[in-house]
């Protein structure tokens, strides 16, 4: 699973064209509103299905609505967990790039000292960021605060969201 914050308000159908773009060879279960409708995009239309298991090897999107200064949370389900950290990361470069914004995702395993560590992407640079006590973080308090700008290894992904070495 990658979840990813993005500063930038952005039209749902926007951010599923995007993300298809990215991965264009999987289908992307596209779920609206508390799962209330469940939709398989596939490039070039939604279509309304009932049983999400007639495309079990899609990857499965969600799209919230959150209260911080990343207004808008994205999450891709079903996708390899071995790689997860990677994904997030190389997700947060490509949409801070395509929609001119900042976007945050939880530090991978070797940077988090602490549960509250985060990163922030702005403008293909990479930061540490402390999130404690903060609306992203906690649902309460202050703005993220940023740390240090960091350099950090991060890989390409193929159309069908495997990692490429």
């Amino acid at each position: 699973m990658e979840e990813i914050g993005i500063e930038a308000k952005v039209e749902r159908i926007e951010l599923v064209k995007f993300i298809h773009s990215l991965f264009s060879h999987k289908q992307l279960i596209n779920w609206e509103g508390n799962f209330e409708k469940t939709f398989v995009f596939d490039g070039n239309k939604n279509s309304e299905i009932k049983d999400t298991d007639e495309v079990f090897s899609a990857f499965a999107l969600q799209i919230e609505k959150y209260k911080s200064e990343f207004p808008t949370v994205i999450t891709l389900l079903r996708t390899d967990e071995l790689h997860s950290e990677h994904r997030a990361l190389f997700l947060a470069l490509k949409l801070s790039e395509k929609f001119n914004c900042k976007t945050i995702i939880s530090a991978p395993k070797e940077l988090a000292k602490h549960p509250y560590v985060s990163l922030i992407i702005d403008n293909g640079k990479i930061f540490e960021a402390d999130d404690e006590g903060t609306f992203w973080g906690d649902g309460v308090g202050t703005e993220v605060k940023i740390i240090k700008e960091i350099k950090f290894k991060h890989y390409n992904f193929d159309p069908s969201g495997n990692i490429i070495l």
